[in-house]
């Protein structure tokens, strides 16, 4: 075979194997699990992460730092810990989302059907917004998992909500070190909201978690953010991406630790 015909016959076979890979169906990336232990004695929300039962947890190593979540039949408790040695906060305001500032988020997806989940933020300030995400159909979605702006703008339907009762958070901030911790508890009648606001009991959410970074304040030229998933979320659609979220089981043994 002349040199010439060879190379013509291996171009053509690596031109044929790229239009195959690109043909081949994309398979998305596993949503993560975690757990939250059962605890009878329910942790101080102060921010200090001291009590016993949080060292004896699972550690989530995400988003950019470490989660832990526990549960009773009254609610979720969630510890967060990273670093944040340029805090950029203070200058949203009231009613105003912290998504433009550093902050955690934790999403949730009660029943797991992309039909309702609430978006909890918190700043190292410890300022928290919540906002109530509503689709009214089944979700239409772009390759990426994320909802398609066509549904988005007819089907999907956000309001900004108080705090809601017996919500608790605390957030501290050390300015030497720049260790930030986070603890909230997430009463039951949130958690269980579509089920009445019934006590918790074993069973598996839908939750995301995100950490939003940024090296200067909203305004600042050539700012960025540095916005870290625990799922696999398109980065900055954490909000519009309720299929792709992870999964958090509450567990209960049966000695009733």
């Amino acid at each position: 075979m002349p040199k010439s015909a060879f190379h013509l016959s291996r171009t053509r076979n690596l031109v044929l194997a790229g239009l195959l890979l690109a043909l081949a169906p994309v398979r998305a990336e596993e949503p993560p699990r975690a757990a939250a232990e059962y605890t009878a004695t329910a942790p101080r929300i102060d921010g200090a992460l001291d009590d016993t039962a949080w060292s004896e947890t699972k550690v989530i190593n995400a988003p950019a730092g470490e989660t832990r979540f526990l549960w009773n039949e009254k609610g979720v408790y969630v510890a967060f810990q990273g670093v944040e040695k340029t805090p950029v906060m203070g200058h949203a305001k009231e009613g105003e989302s912290l998504h433009e500032e550093d902050a955690f988020e934790l999403f949730l997806d009660q029943r797991g059907d992309h039909r309702q989940f609430f978006e909890v933020q918190i700043d190292p300030a410890g300022r928290v917004f919540v906002k109530n995400h509503i689709l009214t159909a089944e979700p239409r979605l772009t390759e990426e998992g994320r909802l398609t702006p066509e549904f988005g703008a007819s089907e999907l339907w956000r309001y900004v909500i108080p705090p809601p009762e017996g919500f608790l958070s605390a957030s501290r901030l050390n300015r030497e070190t720049g260790e930030w911790t986070v603890e909230m508890f997430l009463p039951a009648s949130f958690v269980n909201h579509r089920d009445g606001g019934a006590p918790l009991s074993p069973r598996t959410f839908r939750i995301h978690l995100v950490r939003n970074n940024w090296d200067l304040p909203k305004g600042g030229e050539g700012r960025q953010l540095v916005s870290i998933s625990w799922a696999p979320v398109l980065e900055k659609h954490a909000h519009i991406s309720p299929t792709r979220m992870g999964y958090l089981e509450l567990k209960k043994t049966s000695d009733g630790k």
